[in-house]
């Protein structure tokens, strides 16, 4: 099932995430910082729920037992070998007067597991949070595949409790800041994908009365978000023990009421398939805008405008570009990347049989 709704707000996540790191060049507006923070935040945490949703809609649609370790063998070269290209890249370009970083650690993603948060190749820590995610959402599909829908809610929302409660007494114990902390470092984000299973279950136990009641799930999310929205241009979020605790909870919660009405939306057959592609080259625009920022730098590209006009012209082309070198990254890398693991590890057939309503 094509779910083009979802492609579409895919792409606006993507484009809003170079939008939040290019926003220097919009200066001359005067917009503030925290609206750069906010269209970042929330694009990554959609980015995340979305795709946990997307695998865990699909192992939940078998009546076979979830094959755990061919999932995490798929989620590996999945993500590994893209981002190792582009780990390469960024400590190639890093200068020789600054400190190697600890390349094992990124080499096997754990970089991410405690703070501070480490700022050589940042954006980095979305494929460490993508690879929680893909470790954790089979492993919940296999534990709920029995279970009845009353059954298997009430596990979600009480690992849900359980999770925000981690996170609480890691907030209060520890105090981090705000973005390097609480949103980059891993064991604050183990709700992630809770959130993405829960979506998933409901599509697939109660999708009838999800699809009826999607205009108003939405309308909620809606707002929920513009909430959070104000929190962050509002609140010091360093200095606010429950923003740490509860506010991407809150987007998290938002994004999974949104999903319902956002795949029902229906496109025609050729606007979708070109969606597809532009969705599906997501994952190499995480990793390669910053990169091409990267390289702008030592190049000299003047990262500032003097006035608005030079500034929507320089962010426009810098969308444009890195919206093209993605393309190019997931046509001549990623795609016959992928094209190996589908000789190597095969998604089975009779993984397509969907369940029955419990």
């Amino acid at each position: 099932m094509r779910l083009s709704g979802l492609d579409l707000l895919r792409i606006f996540a993507a484009v809003a995430l170079m939008v939040a790191h290019a926003g220097f060049w919009l200066a001359p507006f005067g917009i503030a910082d925290t609206t750069w923070m906010f269209l970042g935040h929330v694009s990554v945490e959609l980015f995340l729920v979305a795709m946990g949703f997307l695998v865990a809609q699909h192992l939940f649609a078998t009546e076979r037992k979830v094959p755990v370790l061919r999932s995490w063998a798929r989620s590996v070269l999945r993500l590994w070998p893209l981002y190792l290209v582009l780990l390469v890249v960024n400590l190639m370009l890093l200068p020789a007067a600054e400190a190697r970083p600890d390349w094992a650690a990124y080499l096997f993603l754990t970089q991410n597991l405690a703070w501070p948060h480490p700022h050589f190749f940042g954006e980095a820590w979305i494929v460490a949070a993508a690879m929680l995610v893909l470790l954790i959402v089979p492993v919940l599909c296999r534990v709920l595949q029995p279970l009845r829908f009353v059954a298997g809610s009430a596990v979600l929302l009480g690992l849900l409790v359980m999770t925000t409660v981690l996170r609480g007494w890691l907030v209060m114990a520890g105090n981090p800041a705000f973005d390097e902390g609480v949103r980059k470092v891993l064991i604050m984000r183990l709700d992630l994908p809770v959130y993405a299973v829960l979506a998933a279950w409901l599509w697939v136990h109660r999708y009838e009365v999800i699809i009826r009641w999607r205009a108003a799930l939405a309308l909620l999310g809606g707002c929920i978000l513009a909430a959070t929205a104000w929190v962050h241009s509002s609140i010091p979020l360093d200095q606010s023990v429950s923003a740490g605790i509860f506010l991407f909870a809150l987007c998290d919660a938002a994004w999974l009421m949104l999903l319902p009405w956002v795949c029902a939306l229906q496109v025609p057959e050729r606007v979708a398939s070109r969606l597809q592609v532009l969705a599906s080259s997501a994952f190499a625009g995480l990793l390669t805008y910053i990169t091409i920022l990267r390289c702008a730098s030592v190049l000299g590209v003047p990262l500032h405008a003097t006035g608005k006009l030079q500034g929507v012209l320089m962010l426009s082309s810098f969308i444009l570009l890195a919206s093209g070198v993605a393309i190019l990254v997931t046509l001549l890398l990623d795609r016959p990347l992928l094209a190996l693991r589908e000789r190597w590890l095969p998604l089975s057939a009779d993984h397509r049989v969907p369940v029955a309503e419990r």
